[in-house]
């Protein structure tokens, strides 16, 4: 609790918008996200949340929105919250989303398995909390190109679990979050995450699910970045990375090792020309035939 009360004041301190998921949404599908702005989600609806978060929170003015698993809820594990406490600090402050219902690794489960755990997560979510909008985290931010197009035919928004800042050339159905506990939670860290910027860089859609391994990744940027952009470009990924830049506009990036864990990542960060913010940019690679 207290470093997270260290983040609030730091977005009180440094003017950034803290907005709820919802109001986000609208203003991304609207092109006005301001400059400097957050958003905070939590995944699992921790007892904490609800002890620890939810009176600083209120303390600061600003909101959190938290993905439920549902049937850690129904079976009234002692570490969740219950359905009664979410509907008393339900509202302005907290606001609750889909997490599926038994927080299962989707790769492993088959089309219709995915929609009931999906209809099954939102209905007991509307029964018990009202109407909730369509926005749903995956379960270990695991997803494939095949199922981000089956949320995306069903009518939800979605989140991963890999580092980035939302914008208007984001995957909707794959909006990247920056991880903020444990030693993510550093302020030195968080203070280098909120003031990222989205790299500019057309968007592309690449499967998460790699074939060849070290799997290579190609940005092509939307305008070629300055002399000292370029030699400042870094890329991060276990074991390092070679970055091979193909003339002014285009850069590959491929791991010096093969990549020996289920997800696995790769960020890349680049000088914005704003003081104080880099341009970040991350995918997530999953080998799903890798077990936990």
């Amino acid at each position: 609790p207290k470093l997270f009360e260290q983040h609030l004041q730091y977005l009180q301190a440094n003017a950034f918008e803290v907005l709820s998921l919802k109001t986000m949404l609208e203003r991304l599908g609207g092109n006005s996200l301001p400059n400097k702005c957050v958003v905070l989600t939590a995944d699992d609806a921790y007892q904490s949340i609800a002890e620890n978060a939810y009176p600083l929170l209120k303390k600061y003015q600003m909101s959190m929105s938290v993905f439920v698993a549902t049937d850690s809820i129904d079976h009234k594990y002692k570490a969740m919250m219950t359905w009664q406490k979410m509907r008393d600090i339900q509202g302005k402050t907290m606001a609750f989303y889909s997490h599926g219902t038994s927080h299962a690794h989707f790769l492993d489960l088959d089309k219709a398995q995915i929609k009931m755990q999906i209809q099954q997560a939102q209905n007991r979510l509307n029964q018990e909390l009202s109407k909730v909008d369509k926005v749903f985290a995956y379960p270990y931010g695991e997803a494939s190109l095949d199922i981000l197009k089956q949320i995306k035919d069903m009518g939800y928004i979605a989140f991963g679990q890999y580092s980035g800042v939302v914008s208007p050339m984001s995957n909707k159905q794959s909006l990247p979050r920056f991880p903020m506990a444990a030693s993510f939670a550093k302020m030195p860290s968080f203070k280098t995450k909120v003031n990222a910027l989205a790299m500019p860089v057309k968007a592309k859609e690449i499967s998460p699910i790699f074939t060849q391994n070290p799997p290579k990744l190609t940005l092509e940027f939307t305008q070629a970045p300055s002399q000292h952009q370029i030699i400042n470009f870094n890329c991060f990924a276990s074991g390092g990375v070679n970055v091979i830049w193909q003339g002014n506009k285009k850069v590959e990036v491929i791991a010096k090792k093969p990549l020996t864990s289920r997800r696995n990542k790769y960020n890349c960060t680049m000088p914005s020309g704003q003081k104080g913010r880099h341009y970040w940019h991350s995918i997530q690679w999953i080998n799903p035939k890798r077990t936990e």
